[in-house]
């Protein structure tokens, strides 16, 4: 089984889906913004997809996207990523003031989301970008270890001690050495797949395959 997370550019779209990206993540910095929530954030966030599938995890729907969150959130952290982690939390700081909540009042946010998942609804753009954005958000002011989140993905034998490694540690694992754009989402992933193999868990066979439509990001499977 080979798993191919597929994501697409920004600078390869027509002119109106750039403009609409444009929109969410404001004129400046437009592009690198995409880049860093797609090409960098996303690409963790889909493995854990990939993951998730990969050791059979019962948890599926909402609680696997809220799942994949936390799992992006704690690697990336656990790779000494807090610096571009601080910066994503800043842009979607801003992004959700700018967004008006689909959430009704009496609801919750989970609430919600469970009741209108897998409806057409669901795929509205206004009310699927909240989703994202937010629960990334939350992901982010959260402080999820990494070790419990890929037990509780399904993932067994999973060191105890990897979440107290200091901070300095960390660093000297893996430092970021390339820029965040569409060209280096593949090195985004063999980063994680190296911090992953280097704590003995076995993964599957992944890869990254770029394509012209800025709204695409998802996972396949063959």
């Amino acid at each position: 089984m080979i798993y191919t997370i597929t994501t697409g550019q920004l600078e390869k779209g027509t002119g109106k889906q750039q403009a609409a990206f444009i929109q969410i993540f404001g004129a400046e910095n437009a592009q690198y913004r995409f880049d860093l929530y797609f090409h960098w954030y996303n690409i963790a966030h889909e493995y854990g997809h990939c993951l998730c599938d990969f050791y059979g995890s019962d948890i599926i729907g909402l609680k696997q996207e809220l799942l994949v969150n936390r799992f992006a959130v704690s690697l990336w952290k656990y790779a000494g990523q807090d610096e571009t982690l601080d910066q994503l939390q800043k842009m979607l700081d801003e992004i959700l003031q700018k967004m008006q909540t689909p959430v009704p009042e009496h609801m919750s946010f989970t609430d919600f989301y469970e009741q209108i998942w897998g409806t057409e609804q669901m795929m509205e753009v206004p009310i699927y970008g909240y989703l994202q954005f937010k629960s990334v958000h939350d992901a982010l002011r959260g402080n999820a270890g990494l070790a419990p989140t890929l037990r509780e993905m399904g993932i067994p034998d999973v060191p105890a001690d990897i979440d107290c490694i200091r901070h300095g540690d960390i660093v000297d694992i893996l430092p970021r050495k390339y820029a965040v754009c569409s060209q280096t989402a593949t090195k985004a992933l063999h980063d994680l797949q190296c911090l992953l193999h280097d704590l003995g868990i076995e993964q599957p066979t992944t890869a990254v395959k770029l394509v012209d439509d800025p709204a695409i990001h998802c996972v396949e499977i063959s």
